[in-house]
């Protein structure tokens, strides 16, 4: 027969720590400009084609639109990429000091 083990206690906020937020607000600030320049890049290629006769040909849908959509990409990456600020005098991952910590010390 299996054994019956201990029920666990539920985690409070006491047991479990403060939550970090893994960006900072400048983190989601890029990205939401990231995210408004894909945005606008398919908005401007759709108006463009819309309106456009001949929307092979247009300067909207063959260089601005693509920039704009190349450069929203980029933001995200780089708003993902550019990682939170970490307090130096904080420990690390399981209560390791940080690197270099004992050379500053």
């Amino acid at each position: 027969m299996a054994r019956r083990s201990k029920a666990r206690p539920t985690p409070t906020a006491a047991t479990r720590g403060a939550a970090t937020m893994p960006f900072d607000r400048q983190n989601y600030r890029l990205l939401l400009g990231a995210v408004g320049l894909i945005v606008l890049g398919y908005a401007v290629m759709l108006v463009d084609n819309a309106v456009n006769p001949d929307p092979v040909d247009s300067a909207l849908s063959l260089v601005v639109a693509p920039l704009l959509l190349l450069a929203g990409y980029l933001g995200v990456a780089g708003a993902v990429i550019w990682g939170a600020p970490t307090d130096a005098s904080s420990p690390g991952p399981n209560g390791a000091e940080p690197e270099g910590a004992a050379e500053r010390a």
